[in-house]
C-alpha cells in the first residue's frame, strides 16, 4: 500500500474558513476571519473526494462499518453520538448541500474521518474539535510491533490489527511511533464549525456518572 493520507468529510467548511481553537491569532487575524466567515457559503460542502467514482465505492463498502463504530460511540459518549445524529439530521434536510446521495450513504455520526496509510505518527493534539469531544480510532493491516503512546495519561496501548480507541485528541497528546508491516488508520472526528453550523455544539464532558445513574434506573 502507498503511504500518504485523505481527509474525506460528507460536509464541511473550506478551509478558510476553518478555525483551530486552540491557534493564536492577532486582532487583525480576527478581524480578516470575520470578513471571511461572513463572506463563506452559509451551507457545508461535500469533500470534492466523496463526490468521485473512488470515494462513492468507498461509501458503499463502509456502511455497515461506519454504523458500527457510531455504534461504539453511543455506548461511550451518548451526548456526542446524539449531537451528531442531530448535525447529519439538519444535513439531511438541506437540499442545498449537494449532492445528498452522499450524505444519505454517510452512515457515520462523525462528520469526517483520516485515513492514514502506512505513516508513524508524531507526538500531537488535533485541531478543530473541543476538549470534550472524543474522536475515534480504528486501525487494520498486517502489521506487527505497535503502540499507541499518550503519555499524558501516563500510558500505552497495544495498538494491533482491529483495535478500536477513544480519546479526547485535543486534550491529549497521542502518538504512534513506529510498526512493521502495513497498517491502515481510520481517525473519525467532528469538525467545531460543522457543529456549530447545526447548532449542536452544547454538550458535557463524558462522566462515568452517566453509567452509574442508568444502572440505578434499570437502563
Amino acid at each position: 500500500m502507498p503511504e500518504g493520507y485523505v481527509n474525506l468529510s460528507p460536509a464541511w467548511f473550506q478551509q478558510g474558513h476553518e478555525v483551530s481553537v486552540s491557534a493564536l491569532v492577532s486582532a487583525y487575524d480576527i478581524r480578516q476571519l470575520t470578513l471571511n466567515e461572513k463572506a463563506s457559503d452559509p451551507f457545508p460542502e461535500v469533500g470534492k473526494d466523496l463526490k468521485s467514482a473512488a470515494g462513492s465505492e468507498w461509501l458503499n463498502c463502509m456502511l455497515e462499518s461506519n454504523a458500527v463504530l457510531s455504534a461504539i460511540l453511543a455506548v461511550i459518549h451518548p451526548a456526542l453520538y446524539n449531537a451528531g445524529r442531530h448535525t447529519f439530521n439538519c444535513l439531511r434536510k438541506a437540499t442545498e448541500i449537494q449532492p445528498q446521495n452522499v450524505l444519505s450513504r454517510w452512515t457515520s455520526v462523525f462528520n469526517g474521518v483520516a485515513v492514514i496509510c502506512n505513516r508513524k505518527t508524531l507526538l500531537h493534539r488535533d485541531g478543530h474539535s473541543r476538549f470534550a469531544w472524543y474522536e475515534l480510532l480504528t486501525t487494520f493491516g498486517n502489521y506487527t510491533d505497535c503502540k499507541l503512546e499518550l503519555p499524558g495519561l501516563g500510558v500505552t496501548l497495544e495498538y494491533g490489527p482491529g483495535t478500536v480507541v477513544g480519546f479526547s485528541g485535543m486534550l491529549l497528546q497521542h502518538a504512534v511511533p513506529s510498526f512493521k508491516g502495513e497498517r491502515v488508520c481510520y481517525a473519525y472526528f467532528m469538525r467545531g464549525s460543522v457543529q456549530k453550523w447545526a447548532k449542536a455544539s452544547g454538550y458535557p464532558w463524558m462522566n462515568t456518572n452517566y453509567y452509574e445513574k442508568n444502572t440505578q434506573h434499570g437502563i
